[in-house]
């Protein structure tokens, strides 16, 4: 009965959340900045349960397999330690498992990120991309976002192919045009397997010689370089319909503190901000880039707020992913940023250390988040139970208001628009034969991406 409730809320009010007059637009302006969304786009999104509406949020991986549920395997079971601290031995998942198949048909999600681990094989993996296209469309009706970061460098998952240099690398050659033929090329190299969104370009400034998890991943110490740069490898990216993630908001370039196992704080004036870190992504912006994610870092002068986290009992200052400051007084509003905000990895230690998985789920879909990557673990049947608690405390968010409805139906407007405008509500899986396999590894090996990367690496 509180399911029906919900539903039957939410489809009463899912037009104003969407396009609103122009009276509520003004009152909802912080909430729910105005953008205009298709007319089949609102209405697949109106059709949605809250559930259904709940899954397209999550970018979700299915990186490794508890080694109790393995059928086969290749490389040694490693430790995985839980959100709740308990260690699972696990090995690395190339193909659809009980627990993939039954977790996507129950909790309908609409993205997945994939790491190295899902490439041992990159037979299987071909496979496991089509096969997980084919549960999403045959049950939820619309197609995955299937996402990879795949930078050049030091970044990278799939080693099947030519490997490109480094951000840093490629702009010491001073040659836009290498940019966007490196972004064309990385468009090539993920598009002949399935994937259509990569998280890369980075807009990082490097500032800060000291810092342990940018460095060479930027384009450049000037900013206005960096910018041009990222927005041509973003431009290569768009020439093959892959959607291209700038990356990380509002600037993650001058911390000394890695976000995967801590919290970083960046202590700079608003005017230090706009006159480096803001640079890269006003000019991306201004280029039409369609995703932007957040970094998990503290920045008190862009936002001193504090948040009580849930994990510590503490009071903190909010991190960038968790400010509606950040995200969308600054990033929508002032930047005029309209595409997609997905967060960084929410089981980073930046945040695991300090909140819940669902009160960070919650505040960052509050704070102006669309899309949501790796909100918890899936490595065995066990961990529905989790992911079902989860889908509840945010149900309940939406029925006591903590959560607008307005806020997760303009998310998911954000994100089915995205896949109408790069062409995947159109997809139409083709099954992994081995034709198919044998024409996109011939793609994959093609001498024109190793003969660029060798240039770029011989010659500057």
């Amino acid at each position: 009965m509180k399911r029906l409730f919900i539903f039957l809320f939410a489809s009463s009010i899912f037009f104003f959340a969407c396009t609103s007059t122009n009276k509520n637009l003004q009152n909802q302006k912080k909430e729910c900045p105005q953008k205009e969304f298709d007319e089949d786009v609102k209405q697949i999104v109106k059709k949605m349960t809250i559930r259904q509406k709940i899954g397209q949020l999550f970018l979700v991986n299915f990186r490794y397999c508890a080694i109790s549920e393995a059928t086969k395997y290749f490389n040694k079971a490693t430790d995985f330690e839980t959100s709740s601290g308990k260690i699972v031995k696990v090995v690395p998942l190339d193909s659809v498992n009980k627990t993939v198949e039954s977790s996507i048909k129950k909790y309908h999600f609409g993205n997945i990120i994939l790491f190295g681990e899902n490439f041992i094989s990159i037979d299987n993996s071909i496979k496991f991309i089509s096969d997980l296209q084919t549960i999403a469309i045959q049950n939820n009706d619309l197609p995955l976002i299937i996402s990879i970061d795949q930078e050049g460098g030091r970044v990278n998952r799939i080693y099947q192919t030519a490997i490109f240099p480094s951000a840093k690398k490629i702009g010491n050659t001073n040659n836009l045009e290498l940019a966007f033929l490196e972004g064309k090329y990385l468009g090539q190299q993920l598009s002949s397997i399935g994937i259509n969104l990569n998280f890369a370009p980075v807009c990082d400034v490097n500032s800060n010689p000291k810092n342990p998890i940018i460095g060479d991943r930027s384009f450049s110490s000037n900013p206005n370089k960096a910018g041009e740069f990222a927005t041509e490898v973003f431009k290569g990216m768009e020439s093959e319909n892959i959607i291209a993630c700038a990356k990380h908001f509002p600037g993650h370039g001058d911390t000394t503190v890695d976000s995967h196992i801590g919290l970083p704080t960046i202590k700079k004036s608003k005017k230090q901000w706009d006159n480096l870190e803001s640079i890269p992504f006003k000019k991306i912006i201004n280029s039409g880039i369609p995703v932007i994610m957040s970094a998990h870092i503290q920045y008190p002068e862009l936002d001193n707020s504090k948040i009580h986290a849930k994990k510590t009992g503490k009071q903190i200052i909010r991190p960038a992913t968790l400010s509606k400051t950040i995200l969308t007084n600054i990033l929508r509003h002032e930047l005029n940023f309209n595409g997609v905000i997905c967060t960084d990895a929410l089981d980073m230690k930046a945040i695991t250390k300090n909140f819940t998985e669902s009160q960070a789920i919650i505040e960052a879909i509050n704070a102006g988040a669309d899309l949501i990557c790796n909100p918890f673990s899936i490595i065995q049947q066990a961990d529905l139970e989790k992911i079902e608690s989860i889908y509840i405390d945010i149900e309940n968010a939406i029925k006591n208001k903590s959560l607008p409805i307005e806020r997760l139906n303009n998310a998911v407007c954000r994100i089915v628009q995205l896949k109408k405008d790069y062409n995947i509500l159109q997809t139409k899986n083709k099954p992994a034969t081995k034709q198919a396999i044998a024409e996109s590894k011939k793609i994959l090996n093609s001498p024109v991406y190793r003969q660029f990367a060798n240039k770029i690496k011989t010659s500057y």
